[in-house]
């Protein structure tokens, strides 16, 4: 009976691990049973047969009756078993269960892990790359401060030898200074004591030139006198010639002058037109009364007068040729030194430029200048002002 349990258990287990089917496991307990029931038939048959044992009636009778029991307590038994496989078999279910399920996260967490290396590994490349970066950029930046260093370091014993080198110029300069300080002391001792000589005599002078004040005070008193009336007759005199200059009168009579040509013909200097003649006013060079100064008919033709000094101009008057065509004056500027006084826009007889009181004009010359292509002639150039004056003695 021990033997058909562990063999029952065996084969259920056996039976169990080869997955076999719920249809085969129900007909194993009948199995058995029939293998049981077998069994005990042979043994009945075995007791029967041996010597000193009778048969009697009703002893098989008794064998088959004691099978039943053990049938179903063989069924029992078995339903037990059959109980005890399928709550191994939910058992080994569940366990598969939890095994796939913790495969499924063993998978994940290893999933996991691969990325996370696969960051970490990407993280380090790129760490190492930067840093080998920052590496080289160090070392670049070390040699340059390296360079930077050493030349800074050359630079400061350069420095250090020229400071010694002044240090010692410096000495060599102030032992020459104390030299030359001993010198100039000395000198200045001897000047002083030359001046206190000098002094000395100068006073002896000075009291000698105060008794001689003294003695010719009533003359120096009387000279003092004189003095005084030549200082008020010098103010009146003064006064005078400050009248007499500022008196207008004709100042270009007669005064130096030139003009840029002279016409072909000849006979019209640029005297004519400071002769004080200009009631006549003939061109023909063989006229006696012509009086007309003229250019030849060109560009940038001048007439220059030299007043001889520094006058204030008032006025100028100038008076056009009549003998013909007195348009050609239109055009030509009138100048004192370099100040613009005027331009003929029209034919007149007489151009009469006025000066301002309140714009006082000084100037040594007046220049009569043409800008057109064209002849310039006149009769007379009359300039009126007072003067002269000095450069610095300029008054209104």
């Amino acid at each position: 009976k021990q033997w058909y349990q562990r063999r029952v258990r065996g084969i259920s287990l056996h039976l169990f691990n080869q997955k076999v089917s719920n249809f085969t496991m129900r007909r194993v307990p009948l199995v058995l049973a029939i293998i049981y029931c077998c069994l005990a038939l042979d043994s009945a048959n075995s007791s029967s047969s041996l010597p000193g044992n009778d048969i009697k009636d009703g002893s098989v009778i008794d064998g088959k009756s004691n099978i039943v029991p053990y049938w179903y307590r063989l069924r029992e038994e078995a339903v037990e078993i059959r109980e005890e496989a399928q709550n191994m078999r939910s058992d080994a279910y569940d366990t598969m269960t939890k095994a796939f399920q913790m495969k499924e996260e063993a998978m994940e967490f290893r999933e996991a892990a691969y990325q996370a290396r696969m960051e970490m590994e990407t993280s380090l490349i790129e760490t190492l790359s930067l840093l080998r970066s920052q590496a080289s950029a160090t070392t670049l930046y070390v040699q340059e401060m390296r360079s930077t260093l050493n030349s800074v370091k050359g630079r400061l014993d350069d420095m250090d030898d020229r400071m010694h080198d002044m240090e010692r110029n410096l000495e060599d300069e102030f032992e020459d200074l104390d030299d030359k300080l001993d010198d100039k002391v000395d000198t200045l001792g001897e000047r002083l004591a030359a001046i206190e000589g000098i002094m000395e005599i100068s006073v002896e002078k000075t009291d000698a030139v105060r008794e001689i004040v003294e003695s010719n005070k009533d003359l120096i008193s009387s000279v003092q006198t004189e003095v005084e009336a030549c200082g008020v007759l010098t103010a009146s005199i003064k006064s005078r010639q400050e009248v007499e200059m500022k008196e207008v009168r004709l100042i270009s009579l007669y005064k130096m002058s030139d003009q840029t040509t002279t016409h072909h013909h000849g006979g019209h200097h640029s005297g004519f037109a400071v002769d004080g003649q200009f009631v006549f006013s003939q061109w023909a060079p063989s006229t006696p009364v012509r009086t007309v100064t003229h250019t030849d008919k060109l560009a940038n033709q001048k007439l220059w007068i030299d007043l001889g000094g520094l006058f204030r101009i008032h006025r100028i008057q100038i008076w056009n040729s009549r003998h013909a065509a007195m348009e050609r004056f239109i055009g030509t500027h009138t100048y004192a030194d370099d100040k613009l006084l005027g331009v003929a826009i029209s034919q007149e007889f007489l151009y009469d430029y006025k000066i301002d009181e309140d714009d006082p004009t000084y100037a040594s010359s007046v220049t009569l200048h043409q800008v057109r292509v064209e002849y310039l002639h006149v009769s007379e150039v009359q300039v009126w002002g007072s003067g002269p004056f000095a450069e610095d003695d300029k008054f209104a």
